[in-house]
């Protein structure tokens, strides 16, 4: 593939992910209005997503809990916990039995599901109901998968899987830090300030950036070399991350025949966190650790908000020196460095939307992935256009890969 199919790529998505945001902007203030009755009401906001749609509604729930002290949940049970439902009751019902023990304390449940038809989500919805709990519903398509009674369903009005997760990402952020207050900055201000700076990505360099990224991942996918994404800033670019290391470790080689599951490193969990603090309070610990492990031609996608600061310059020098192929996405400092990592400095946004942007760099390598893994010679790579990039809709995948249970 070109790097000028790469940049065409480029551009067409993200002017796919805008298009969806100002499609979902008019029904913003009625989702604002829920998000601050339930904020000022004092009671708790509860937010459930399968996947990526997971990191989504969290991202939301970061904000609300940072700067304005809101009661929230986890919006994923751990792994674990996950497994032993799983295993012992019908999973479909896992988010409402956790739901249910405090639902006289919730004031708003957010949920987020490309389908509109996660059994797991609806069932929750179903509880919603019966206690007059509303809901704030993210969903693709038109929205009329899912009927509520009481809130609304936020559609994308596209059924496309990744730029319905971007747009929303996006929206329901800034819905969220609408909410937090009568001094807090419109929405509509603050998405006209996002939509600018999604078309202010330089597309020529993002297609550089795509390609050698590529070409990064394939290989280490296909030669069995560890792929680590890494946040070592934490914050709303650490639930980037998760989403980010899931593409590459899920979707990328989704139904590509012949090829092994990829061995991807993500940020370490709270268990982790909590014994890395604990007997080592420099935040560059943790990064170091995990990077004493890689190997030459490991790949290392690393998420930042300043290529200068401290810690990032450590965790490219730990990379450099094993041998590794550091890629490096920020907003702030220089955009070259001479420990040879490959840069992308994305406009100069908030870290919530400098969160949205970073996922839709990881949706964009995920699909261009797939693409090369799937392709068997050159010749088969050159005849994809961006328009077969775009039509590659993970959504009917998943589908066949969903349990009957589910």
């Amino acid at each position: 593939m070109t790097t000028l199919l790469y940049e065409d790529f480029a551009r067409a998505y993200v002017t796919e992910v805008g298009d969806a945001v100002r499609r979902m902007l008019p029904r913003g203030t009625k989702a604002v209005d829920l998000l601050a009755k339930a904020t000022a009401g004092g009671g708790e906001i509860r937010a459930f997503g399968n996947g990526g749609s997971s990191a989504i509604v969290r991202s939301a729930l970061l904000q609300l809990h940072a700067q304005a002290g809101v009661q929230v949940n986890d919006a994923m049970m751990s792994p674990a916990t996950l497994a032993y439902s799983a295993q012992r009751n019908d999973y479909r019902t896992a988010f409402a039995r956790s739901l249910a023990r405090d639902i006289d304390r919730v004031r708003l449940v957010l949920v987020a599901s490309v389908s509109g038809r996660s059994a797991n989500i609806l069932e929750a919805a179903r509880l919603c109901a019966e206690h007059r709990v509303p809901v704030l519903a993210l969903v693709g398509g038109n929205g009329t998968q899912i009927e509520l009674t009481d809130g609304m369903v936020w559609a994308t009005g596209t059924t496309d899987q990744q730029i319905s997760e971007d747009a929303m990402l996006t929206v329901l952020t800034l819905a969220a830090a609408t909410a937090l207050g009568p001094d807090a900055e419109p929405l509509p201000a603050r998405a006209e300030r996002h939509l600018r700076a999604l078309a202010a990505v330089d597309t020529e360099l993002l297609g550089a950036f795509l390609r050698e990224a590529t070409e990064a991942a394939r290989d280490a996918i296909r030669n069995r070399r560890r792929i680590y994404v890494l946040c070592p800033d934490g914050g709303p670019l650490a639930l980037t991350g998760e989403h980010f290391a899931h593409n590459l470790a899920w979707d990328a080689p989704l139904g590509v025949e012949g090829v092994q599951p990829p061995l991807v490193v993500c940020d370490p969990s709270l268990a982790d966190m909590s014994a890395i603090l604990n007997d080592h309070p420099d935040p560059a610990h943790g990064v170091r650790h995990q990077l004493s492990s890689a190997d030459p031609e490991d790949v290392v996608f690393l998420l930042t908000y300043d290529s200068a600061s401290r810690t990032t310059r450590e965790a490219v020098n730990a990379a450099t020196a094993a041998g590794a192929r550091p890629f490096l996405l920020h907003r702030d400092g220089p955009g070259r460095s001479s420990a040879g990592a490959r840069h992308l400095r994305l406009p100069r946004v908030d870290d919530f939307a400098l969160a949205s942007l970073v996922q839709s760099v990881a949706h964009l390598l995920c699909r261009t992935t797939r693409a090369a893994l799937t392709a068997d010679a050159a010749e088969s790579a050159a005849v994809l256009t961006p328009d077969d990039l775009m039509a590659r809709d993970l959504a009917p995948l998943r589908e066949l890969t969903d349990t009957p249970s589910l």
